[in-house]
């Protein structure tokens, strides 16, 4: 019971940290805002530590937060995919510079928590493992991959002369989703706990939607509010027990009721969110470092069960999402004046 009591303060953080200073407006101008987005990604960023928590330091509390973390995941390659569908369609020059933003935003963060975790690794355990340096997070290969057919895409579209271009690159993006997808579910599944992500890559498709879709869906949303809301929070109540139930059965429940169910998540909390201003200290300075807390907790759950092993759970889910807090604040601190200098220096070369 101790630690889930423990356990238990960084849900009702996350709950202050949403609520403080929320408040409601009578416009749609902050949904899908930079301040809305940041929130939610900093909220997700701490679900993500706690479904990653070592088998030896799990709790009940733990465990049911962490089986919806995928909702998170599939969040972040929503933001992704709907970011770079805007800046193609908005930016002129955004595709001649495209691969020196998106590798240097990606992979600057990446490089220097692996100098950190092969410092620690020489430090501690006097190992020169060489091929930590060259670690990329599965998340981020597959951010990639889609860069690649995106990149691709875009060029080859952009270059001949059709109508409804963009549809048609659409449907070759969202193809190259499912098909990926059903790849590595059916044929090449990876089971590291980790792997290919399956189901959270169909964010990379709720973001297309949502960009081309965009008035249409705010116009749903800000209709027969009340309602929706009780049917949606009564279908994601239904669905999350049935996923809770059925989450092991293979493809029905493991795949097709874990995707469908994300989904319905991610449209139950645009709905009670779409016209509130999510704005705060807190929440502005956990969307700052999401990328860097989504990178680093591993690395940081390392290092405490290493020098801590005998911490209870609830102890060891609350130090690792401080301790992450912390260390990626650092990190922060060196990316957000290198990346935009190397991004110019790239740029007038």
């Amino acid at each position: 019971m101790i630690d889930i009591a423990i356990t238990a303060i960084i849900p009702i953080f996350l709950i202050i940290t949403v609520l403080w200073k929320n408040k409601k407006i009578e416009d749609n101008q902050s949904f899908f805002s930079k301040d809305y987005t940041n929130t939610l990604k900093g909220i997700a960023a701490i679900v993500v530590i706690i479904v990653h928590i070592p088998k030896e330091y799990q709790n009940p509390l733990q465990d049911m937060i962490g089986s919806f973390a995928y909702v998170c995941v599939t969040f972040f390659f929503l933001v992704s995919a709907y970011g770079m569908q805007y800046n193609v369609e908005n930016k002129p020059h955004y595709l001649s510079r495209f691969w020196g933003g998106r590798l240097i935003s990606l992979l600057v963060p990446c490089v220097i928590i692996n100098v950190a975790r092969f410092l620690y690794h020489v430090g501690v355990d006097g190992e020169f493992n060489w091929s930590v340096l060259c670690n990329i997070d599965s998340y981020v290969r597959i951010l990639l991959e889609y860069c690649l057919i995106f990149y691709l895409v875009s060029v080859a579209i952009s270059r001949i002369r059709i109508k409804h271009k963009y549809r048609l690159n659409d449907i070759i993006l969202i193809s190259a989703v499912i098909l990926s997808s059903c790849y590595i579910y059916f044929i090449h599944p990876i089971k590291d706990g980790g792997g290919g992500w399956p189901y959270e890559r169909y964010g990379l498709i709720w973001g297309l939607v949502l960009y081309h879709y965009f008035n249409s869906i705010v116009r749903w949303l800000n209709k027969a509010v009340t309602v929706k809301t009780i049917a949606l929070f009564v279908t994601c109540v239904a669905l999350g027990l049935l996923y809770l139930k059925y989450k092991t059965v293979w493809f029905y429940g493991e795949y097709l009721l874990k995707i469908i169910l994300g989904f319905v998540i991610m449209v139950f909390v645009f709905l009670v969110s779409q016209k509130r201003l999510l704005k705060n200290p807190i929440s502005e300075f956990l969307g700052k470092i999401s990328y860097e807390i989504y990178l680093s907790h591993g690395f940081i759950m390392i290092v405490i069960s290493h020098f801590m092993p005998a911490i209870g759970s609830g102890l060891f889910v609350l130090l690792t999402v401080l301790s992450t807090i912390v260390f990626s604040c650092a990190v922060n601190l060196i990316v957000r004046p290198a990346v935009p200098y190397l991004r110019n220096k790239i740029a007038h070369s």
